[in-house]
């Protein structure tokens, strides 16, 4: 989402660049580790304004691609600060405090950012629903999820995972394997395909992770002969994989919306997902994919087996899907909203000079 904002502003007309590769994001809460970074944030910006004075390249606005507890935007706060220029942050948003509230002075911090931008842009209720606690409602901007298809490259496979199942719906899944969500998404997966063992299936699967091990021991035994695990792959692959099959099946659990989902809908493939979080903001049930109830497994299953079951409704959706992408969540569209969110706060920020 980085890249394709980075792009939309491009595409809007901006002299738009990637002001620094510092990181602001750690692992660990404690207060040197934050000092730390404020010192860095700090050396930072002072090197970039010193480049841009001697450069005559003073920038007019900072636009922060996803403040959160953390990763505070300290470079941003700084530099807007020293130079008075407006800022702008897209996908603001807030983690697990921890269990005895280790990340509080952090989550202080992107406040502190977020609350200092003079507009907020989110692309979830979820998102909108926490920054409002802190900020006016004029100082929040809706704007949806969208993707860039000319960024998404593919790159050739080395052989077709399907090959051997010709006559099987091509389900494909991709995800991180790691504990927490993922991992409940895949139980979720596994747990509806051991339903559905009488249906012609066969599902590849890429992704890798620390918890691959205890991710394919959830899936049923008899069924490893109908599961190809491909690994983790380059986003090319993933693209190409996309290309050839019938189904995207990633449950999401708790996804902030998932961009697999808009994906696989630029290649015109349709996702089986549960109705959760933000993933209805990426995939319209009936439109551009089928959406189950969550935490119900029977649900799940029998939503794939309805898309299994009916090449129809396949295709219907998958047409469905290329156009939502095309018509409603492209590149084009995402920049003119931009520019109009950008231009209405660089014109306040000039009359309040």
């Amino acid at each position: 989402m980085a890249r394709m904002l980075l792009n939309a502003l491009l595409r809007a007309g901006y002299d738009a660049f990637l002001a620094s590769r510092l990181i602001t994001y750690s692992k660990r809460h404690g207060p040197e580790h934050m000092q730390a970074r404020i010192t860095a944030a700090k050396e930072e910006a002072n090197r970039l304004i010193e480049q841009w004075v001697s450069e005559g390249k003073r920038p007019d606005l900072w636009f922060c691609y996803h403040p959160y507890d953390k990763s505070p935007d300290w470079l941003g706060m700084e530099i807007c600060e020293r130079l008075n220029i407006p800022m702008i942050t897209a996908e603001p948003c807030k983690t697990g405090q921890g269990p005895n509230g280790e990340w509080i002075p952090w989550r202080t911090e992107a406040q502190r950012g977020i609350a200092m931008a003079d507009m907020n842009i989110v692309m979830t209720p979820a998102d909108y629903d926490y920054v409002s606690t802190f900020i006016a409602p004029e100082k929040i901007a809706r704007m949806d999820p969208f993707i860039d298809k000319d960024l998404l490259t593919e790159s050739p496979l080395v052989s077709d995972p399907w090959a051997d199942s010709p006559d099987a719906v091509r389900l494909l899944t991709v995800g991180m394997m790691r504990p927490g969500a993922k991992l409940d998404s895949y139980r979720t997966l596994a747990s509806a395909l051991s339903r559905l063992k009488s249906k012609n299936w066969y599902l590849v699967i890429a992704g890798g992770g620390p918890g691959r091990e205890e991710i394919e021991a959830a899936f049923d035994p008899t069924l490893k002969d109908r599961i190809h695990f491909a690994g983790e792959v380059d986003a090319g692959t993933v693209i190409s994989l996309m290309g050839k099959a019938d189904v995207l099946a990633w449950p999401g659990c708790r996804e902030a919306y998932g961009m697999v989902y808009l994906e696989a809908a630029s290649r015109g493939v349709p996702s089986v997902a549960l109705d959760n979080m933000g993933v209805p903001l990426v995939v319209v049930d009936g439109k551009t994919g089928l959406l189950a109830v969550p935490d119900d497994p029977d649900d799940y299953a029998r939503k794939l087996d309805q898309i299994i079951e009916d090449p129809a409704l396949r295709r219907h959706l998958g047409q469905g899907a290329s156009n939502f992408v095309t018509n409603e969540r492209s590149a084009s569209t995402a920049a003119k909203q931009l520019k109009k969110i950008i231009d209405q706060v660089i014109v306040n920020a000039g009359q309040a000079k």
